[in-house]
């Protein structure tokens, strides 16, 4: 296997749980909730496509009866994924999640969905799960990645200027939220370390010890001590951040995004942590494409400068050590990678290698930073 065989434009293998068992326990957990002479009745249960890598999905109608009222609507509930998909992420805290959403959704502009249903325990389903209202809306794809084709990669020079702003909107509006430290406190990391960047580290530190299943993976090793030899010398003020900013985490029409959705990796860090993962991503999906392809795939697109300048006219607010950020956002795509091959050798899609940096589809973007 080599780093060109990434596997990005195949269908993962994956476990979910029975839908017809999972409609059942849902229908019976809205009688309780809704309450009885509601009468929910559940309908049209499907996945969207990908499940088992993060969170597992499910989308379904239900109607009810309320206040002598019939009620209908369209809704997502999304689960951990069984334990036997292995799972991308160690815990899936769901108390994050919901209170970030809500966070942005009642403090900024940032189009959101609204969390209706948040069950902490696990005795309806075996796990805890939520809810949000169901939002209409275009993806952007990520397998294969949209370099490769789709509505963005088609679109207009002007179009693409378009989403691009739009991105560059929606991080301006979630780090714009005020709230106070007691309001925020659940996005504080408990990791060691004395700076809110410096707890993020320790726990990719931590991620890449679970993720590595007993392997060493030298290039990430000298990845994280390139990280810390030109660790920034000005850490921002801490803001409320996505975690997981790129095109595929939202939702589109007419080149406006209806959701922003995946708030898995929300944390309070730096803003330039965002804005580096946002211009990190593009030129990730750019490298692959020029790889297995030989295409040079959307350059105008996500430019680390126009970025840049972009987001700093729109806040007021100079962005320091970008390429850092960058960086960082390479190395977190590495543990994923690392985590992913691991998947993909379990399900035997892949086949072990002698050299693990084979694993790694950024081989090359970690060789060229090093050197």
């Amino acid at each position: 296997m080599t780093s060109e065989k990434s596997g990005l434009d195949v269908e993962p293998r994956t476990t979910t749980r029975d839908a017809d068992d999972l409609g059942q326990r849902l229908t019976e957990w809205f009688t309780r909730t809704l309450g009885p002479a509601a009468r929910p009745k559940l309908s049209s249960l499907t996945r969207p496509g990908k499940a088992g890598m993060s969170s597992e999905t499910l989308l379904f109608d239900l109607s009810w009866s309320g206040g002598g009222v019939e009620c209908t609507g369209g809704f997502v509930a999304r689960l951990p994924p069984p334990a036997d998909a292995f799972p991308l992420f160690p815990s899936y805290d769901f108390d994050l999640q919901v209170g970030v959403m809500r966070l942005v959704g009642e403090r900024s502009r940032v189009p959101v969905p609204r969390v209706l249903w948040h069950e902490r325990s696990a005795e309806p389903l075996g796990v805890p799960f939520f809810v949000m209202e169901r939002i209409d809306g275009e993806m952007v794809p990520d397998n294969p990645p949209y370099v490769f084709g789709g509505w963005l990669y088609e679109a207009s020079p002007a179009q693409q200027a378009l989403v691009q702003q739009q991105l560059i909107n929606v991080l301006a509006g979630v780090h714009g939220v005020e709230a106070t430290p007691a309001e925020t406190a659940f996005l504080q990391l408990e990791h060691p370390g004395e700076s809110p960047l410096r707890r993020h580290f320790a726990r990719e530190r931590a991620y890449y010890e679970w993720g590595r299943s007993g392997l060493r993976f030298p290039l990430a090793e000298a990845l994280f001590a390139w990280l810390e030899r030109h660790w920034p010398e000005h850490e921002g003020e801490p803001v409320v951040c996505w975690g997981d900013a790129r095109p595929a985490n939202i939702l589109w029409r007419d080149f406006q995004p209806t959701a922003v959705l995946d708030w898995e990796k929300a944390a309070l860090v730096p803003r330039e942590f965002d804005v580096g993962y946002l211009i990190f991503f593009h030129q990730y999906f750019r490298h692959i494409a020029a790889r297995m392809a030989g295409l040079d795939a959307m350059p105008g697109f996500l430019r680390r400068d126009e970025v840049v300048a972009a987001y700093e006219r729109l806040t007021g607010t100079r962005l320091r050590d970008i390429d850092w950020y960058i960086a960082y956002a390479l190395l977190q795509q590495t543990l994923v990678e690392i985590r992913i091959s691991q998947r993909r050798i379990r399900f035997g899609e892949w086949e072990s290698s002698a050299d693990t940096n084979d694993y790694l589809f950024g081989r090359k973007l970690i060789e060229e930073l090093l050197a």
